[in-house]
């Protein structure tokens, strides 16, 4: 190419206006995908937080219970079969005793309430399941943050400040 090949000034900043409306366009796209990767981290970082959250909660109901959830299960799955067992009994009057569904009521009266007991329970921990929430999210977030920026986390010093 030869000098006079050239385009002259004029040429030239008749395509600065194209030029620079085509950088902008690079430069959102490039910003665009940034933000989508960083959503995709972030949305994986609260869908384990969701899962620590909530293993915690189901923890600490468990806790209050004083139940294992092998053993909370099998008391549900229990009580499932003696409310349908009751209610076949229920639906045809002629074929068990009177006194004996009356007292399989009354049993099960007892274990609804011991249910709402454990549920009224449960809900009087709600602000401490709420506060412990919180103080895991903060920490993941903090932990996410110092791991961004390629910082070591700072431990807690276990000793009265002065």
């Amino acid at each position: 190419m030869s000098y006079t090949d050239r385009p002259g000034l004029g040429a030239r900043l008749l395509r600065l206006p194209g030029q620079l409306l085509l950088a902008l366009v690079n430069a959102t796209a490039l910003l665009v995908i940034v933000a989508c990767v960083l959503v995709i981290v972030v949305l994986n970082r609260v869908d384990t937080a969701g899962e620590r959250i909530a293993g915690t909660v189901t923890d600490a109901a468990l806790a209050r219970l004083e139940v294992s959830p092998a053993e909370f299960k099998t008391r549900l799955e229990t009580l499932d079969s003696r409310i349908t067992g009751l209610s076949e009994q229920l639906k045809n009057p002629d074929l068990s005793d009177h006194w004996e569904v009356s007292q399989q009521l009354k049993d099960l009266n007892g274990n609804l309430a011991q249910i709402r007991l454990a549920a009224e329970g449960l809900s009087a921990v709600g602000p401490d399941v709420t506060t412990t929430a919180f103080e895991q999210a903060g920490k993941l977030l903090t932990g996410s943050l110092f791991a961004l920026r390629g910082c070591e986390v700072p431990q807690p010093v276990d000793g009265p400040s002065s």
